[in-house]
């Protein structure tokens, strides 16, 4: 867990970094800047996208994670690898550009009754997604070289930095409504060459084009992989956004589609860590299984759940206690507070996914991928499901009931299938002190003053609540030394901090 732990604390920190510039584009440059129409079109653009991609990239990014160590040598420029990476994708693109032309109709019939601006702006979407595609792949060669950090800087900090600049502008009118959109589809550009740059430094870009693997067996079981990650992959891919892509196809539009997604993107917060863990674990626990190592399996499966819950229940505390102060400091609060329970179902969610640890990791890179398959679909089915139902009734607070619902539910599925079949399962005693010491805490912060009437007050509110948590909670569980890799990690830290 050494690499694990070094590589995500470095990609956590980037990523928090690219949340805190995220969060200033959404909840105040984009909010303040923006019409809610506008700001539901750039939701839009960060969505729509990344379920087009998911299709398009025919699964890549995948086989190249699961299968890059039966190609790996330096010497022979892993027999042309990585100019398969490039190549097959590129025709998964040009199938979907075909696909989405010819659905235009079907596509205004959607949305330009809620969402003409949607319509306006139909050809951004295949470009954005092209670039999304390549951004996938590079990122993806990068990080079976365990290289997760500069991928993280160019996509949470470059990007978003890049929107920010680009709202500023626009706010103070220097750059047309148009020249925004333009400058968001400019810096995926740059992101794409910035990472082809990256890999020409690392001493991997090689250009080889070696098809002799296509007449090896191992040729047909990556592309029976790669057509159950196609459909695994997007399905994954389009969980996260299906709301988004539904939301505006009903009474309110982009409006209420621009609260959902506020709302939720304070609520996602908590699920930075797991996503930082999960990037750096994939290849290892893939190299684990090629080797039938499963006692390193269970290890990783087992650590990764009590500390992304740890990490989890920490962020779930300081955002569900401090929520109303939260809302309070965002322009127009009148409008976005709206989303408070979104945020509080969507952080459940997150909480419950992170203390079930790597649970789709482990299926995927194990002989039973086929079922993370089938699972992925039944979480489809049931969000779906669930957002017709509850959408038009509860509109973006269905939307996220939903999703609190299908991940559950899916959850408890994996689990139980990993118990069953692979005889691993992620909980433990010290699960439970996490979960009462994270009881305890809200109690004890729910006693705690409010301060109202100022800005600096709800600053006040926020850090009394904050400081709190994190005496109480923090400090619990490292007396309590319930995670082993926690109080390692601190103390090395305190020792390298105490040295300078």
């Amino acid at each position: 867990m050494g690499i694990i732990i070094r590589q995500s604390i470095k990609n956590s920190v980037v990523t928090y970094v690219g949340v805190a510039v995220g969060t200033l584009n959404v909840l105040f440059l984009y909010n303040k800047f923006l019409t809610t129409e506008q700001l539901g079109l750039y939701t839009a653009l960060t969505s729509f996208p990344l379920v087009f991609a998911g299709f398009a990239h025919l699964g890549t990014p995948h086989v190249g994670v699961r299968f890059f160590n039966q190609f790996a040598d330096s010497e022979r420029k892993h027999n042309g690898f990585f100019g398969y990476l490039l190549l097959a994708p590129l025709f998964g693109f040009i199938t979907f550009l075909l696909v989405y032309m010819g659905l235009k109709p079907v596509f205004n019939t959607l949305y330009s009754e809620n969402s003409p601006l949607l319509v306006n702006y139909y050809w951004t979407f295949p470009i954005i997604t092209f670039l999304l595609i390549y951004q996938t792949i590079l990122e993806a060669y990068s990080r079976v070289h365990l290289r997760i950090v500069v991928p993280a800087i160019v996509r949470e900090i470059f990007l978003k930095a890049t929107n920010s600049v680009l709202a500023l502008l626009f706010g103070f009118q220097y750059i047309t409504f148009n020249q925004l959109i333009f400058g968001i589809i400019l810096a995926y550009l740059f992101a794409v060459c910035f990472l082809l740059i990256y890999i020409k430094v690392l001493g991997k870009f090689y250009l080889k084009l070696d098809f002799s693997f296509m007449r090896k067996p191992i040729f047909k079981e990556m592309v029976q992989y790669g057509f159950w990650t196609i459909l695994g992959g997007a399905t994954a891919t389009i969980l996260p956004h299906i709301e988004k892509l539904m939301l505006p196809a009903y009474t309110g539009g982009l409006e209420r589609t621009a609260i959902f997604n506020i709302a939720l993107s304070i609520g996602l917060v908590i699920a930075i860590p797991k996503n930082a863990i999960a990037s750096i674990s994939d290849p290892l626990l893939a190299e684990s299984w090629r080797n039938n190592d499963l006692e390193h399996v269970g290890e990783i499966y087992q650590k990764s759940a009590l500390n992304l819950l740890i990490v989890g229940t920490f962020l779930f505390l300081g955002i569900w206690s401090n929520i109303d102060s939260i809302f309070q400091l965002i322009p127009h609060s009148e409008i976005y507070q709206k989303g408070k329970f979104v945020v509080l179902m969507v952080g459940l969610y997150s909480l419950f996914d992170m203390a079930t640890g790597l649970n789709s990791e482990i299926l995927k890179n194990s002989p039973y991928f086929r079922y993370d398959l089938l699972l992925y679909v039944v979480r489809f089915v049931i969000l779906l499901v669930a957002n017709l139902i509850l959408i038009p009734l509860y509109s973006y607070n269905g939307a996220a009931l939903a999703m609190l619902i299908s991940g559950v539910v899916y959850n408890l599925i994996k689990f139980i299938f990993i118990k069953q079949k692979i005889n691993l399962q992620p909980f433990g005693n010290h699960t439970v002190k996490v979960i009462l010491l994270g009881i305890f805490t809200y109690g004890i912060v729910l006693l705690l003053p409010v301060f109202k009437g100022s800005f600096f007050l709800t600053l006040l509110t926020i850090f009394i609540k904050s400081v709190t948590i994190l005496v109480i909670f923090g400090g619990g569980v490292l007396w309590l030394k319930v995670s082993e890799d926690l109080n390692r990690t601190i103390e090395t830290l305190l020792r390298k901090f105490i040295k300078k």
